[in-house]
């Protein structure tokens, strides 16, 4: 999709009539450089609309949870390494400050033998009970609820305790 489609869709999770969506950036192209501005305005965007809305909103998204074999070849490789840490560590934390619902983030697990992702990457709206292409959603929400397929980013990926955490055990508990 192009970066107009997605501002446009990520947009519309504002609007009152929406109730659900469905976010895939398995594209390893969310890893490199010229996707930074439009990776950032999504999860700001997702965020922003998660908070607006509470728990009336589910955001299910899928990210990937492993880089494909044939991509840490590259002569960009150490950029979309670095990038795709960053990324699942700020997702992390996000998730672990929010303090009300967060998107729920799932991580599409790439076998060795695949070159990309089985998914391809979309933003699908449920608005007044209908998806924007049924298709699409039906495909990425039964991918990852294949048991094995996919695993939750969740706090637990991020020490948020800082240096000073064993001045304060409690952090720990």
């Amino acid at each position: 999709m192009s970066p107009e489609l997605w501002r446009h869709r990520i947009a519309r999770l504002l609007l009152p009539g929406v109730g659900a969506a469905v976010v895939v950036q398995c594209g390893v192209d969310w890893l490199r450089p010229q996707r930074l501005d439009l990776r950032n305005e999504i999860d700001e965007a997702l965020i922003t609309a998660q908070l607006r809305h509470g728990a009336s909103l589910h955001i299910t998204r899928v990210i990937l949870h492993n880089i494909p074999a044939s991509t840490s070849a590259g002569a960009d490789a150490d950029h979309i390494l670095r990038t795709f840490d960053e990324w699942h560590y700020r997702l992390a934390a996000a998730s672990a400050l929010a303090s009300g619902p967060a998107p729920q983030v799932h991580r599409l697990i790439i076998r060795g033998d695949q070159a990309e992702a089985p998914l391809p990457d979309m933003v699908e709206l449920q608005e007044n009970g209908r998806w924007s292409s049924p298709q699409n959603a039906d495909l990425a929400l039964r991918t990852i609820g294949i048991t094995g397929t996919t695993t939750l980013l969740t706090s637990y990926d991020v020490d948020l305790s800082g240096p000073y955490s064993d001045g304060d055990p409690s952090v720990h508990m």
